[in-house]
């Protein structure tokens, strides 16, 4: 299931209530965030599994976060549920499964082609250059990269030029009207 706020959605929420209500231990990661507008994001996304949770599985406590040894987050009394969070200057994204999954959230900006020089393929960035839309192409290689990684579990400690995005099967979303590229990588390809 994947479940998303955009800018509305986030502005609608009660921060004051919802700030209170939730673990201990998510509010100080969500407090440690450097501006209120990541702040809020951060609630968002974490209300989404809430949500997400109460809709799939019938879970209405809020989860408990344990840790894998990378760094990688699960449901600590459901370590069966896979979960993965994002959130950009656009909103915030959420999907849950039974398999792993991972999700990654951008915001549309300018391209960047010193930044794609270092963490492209060739090939990729071949692709990109040779894009009608080269932002939108770049941001849509960067959240299947990032989405693959947090379904691995590695996170961005990789060589991001190396990430087998052939192995992987996605579902990319760009909404150009709202400024933002979601992408969910749900699995390895048979």
């Amino acid at each position: 299931m994947i479940m998303l706020y955009i800018d509305d959605d986030i502005e609608s929420l009660d921060w004051d209530k919802l700030i209170t209500r939730i673990p201990q231990q998510r509010r100080g990661k969500i407090m440690s965030l450097r501006n209120e507008r990541d702040r809020r994001l951060g609630l968002a996304a974490y209300m989404l599994l809430c949500e997400a949770l109460a809709v799939e599985y019938g879970i209405e406590a809020m989860p408990h976060f344990a840790y894998y040894e990378g760094g990688k987050p699960f449901i600590a009394d459901r370590p069966d549920i896979c979960f993965s969070l994002s959130h950009c200057r656009k909103g915030a994204a959420c999907v849950v499964d039974y398999a792993p999954v991972g999700v990654d959230m951008e915001t549309i900006r300018r391209y960047n082609p010193e930044l794609a020089r270092r963490v492209l393929s060739d090939e990729e960035l071949a692709v990109v250059e040779s894009s009608v839309r080269p932002d939108i192409e770049f941001i849509r290689l960067w959240t299947m990269k990032e989405s693959y990684l947090k379904m691995t579990g590695e996170g961005i400690r990789s060589d991001l030029k190396k990430v087998p995005l052939s192995t992987a099967a996605f579902e990319t979303t760009v909404n150009t009207a709202r400024g933002y590229v979601c992408t969910v990588c749900r699995g390895m390809r048979e």
